[in-house]
């Protein structure tokens, strides 16, 4: 019976989505009036903190501006100029690209884009098993979630497909396989939006864990 309880208190625990903790990347629209995002690459953990993006410098511009992933992910909603109070976001895992609907177009590396790059973090590591987390649990950048992972520099393979929960135990029961000693493991996560999972985000990078 105790057994149980301990499996049952640990499955409560993984049910629980965390909250974001870390500081806040604030991404700059428009530095010095120019038609671009500062920094235009911005890489962090699932947890470690939320994105934040600051109209123009010194909280105005010139130019009305937005923010909008690829496929709505997230958006800020329409163009507008001067606008100190910013967005914010606290992000799953996927890489995003987004761009000014006015000054930049989908999937472009010019103009004004950006990505946000959020791998998926990694908790409770044992001999067997690791706990994997590729959503802090506010469902900002998308309410479903792939997941998958390769061994020791192999093919990717699936473990989670459009699955709502944040976070799961890699290896628990050998699912989705046996963790053993001398091997490196590889997880990698996208967010996408549960109603037309053909919106995604890109693959993340990769969380490795090696045993």
């Amino acid at each position: 019976m105790r057994r149980y309880l301990l499996i049952g208190t640990a499955a409560a625990l993984l049910a629980i989505p965390a909250l974001a903790t870390g500081a806040t990347t604030t991404i700059t629209v428009s530095p010095n009036n120019s038609l671009s995002f500062g920094p235009k690459s911005v890489t962090k953990n699932v947890g470690a903190g939320d994105i934040h993006w600051q109209w123009g410098t010194n909280g105005h511009t010139s130019l009305p501006h937005n923010v909008r992933q690829d496929n709505g992910l997230f958006s800020s909603g329409n163009a507008t100029a001067s606008k100190p109070s910013g967005y914010t976001i606290t992000p799953s895992a996927g890489s995003f690209h987004y761009y000014c609907t006015l000054h930049g177009s989908p999937g472009s590396n010019t103009g004004m884009v950006g990505t946000i790059n959020i791998r998926p973090t990694v908790f409770s590591k044992t001999a067997s098993s690791f706990g994997v987390k590729w959503s802090p649990g506010t469902n900002q950048t998308g309410n479903a979630f792939d997941v998958r992972y390769r061994v020791d520099g192999g093919a990717w393979k699936t473990w989670q497909n459009h699955v709502t929960t944040a976070q799961a135990v890699f290896g628990a029961s050998n699912s989705p396989v046996h963790v053993g000693p001398g091997h490196t493991y590889e997880v990698q996560a996208r967010s996408e939006k549960l109603s037309n999972v053909s919106k995604a985000s890109g693959w993340s990078p990769s969380a490795k864990v090696t045993t």
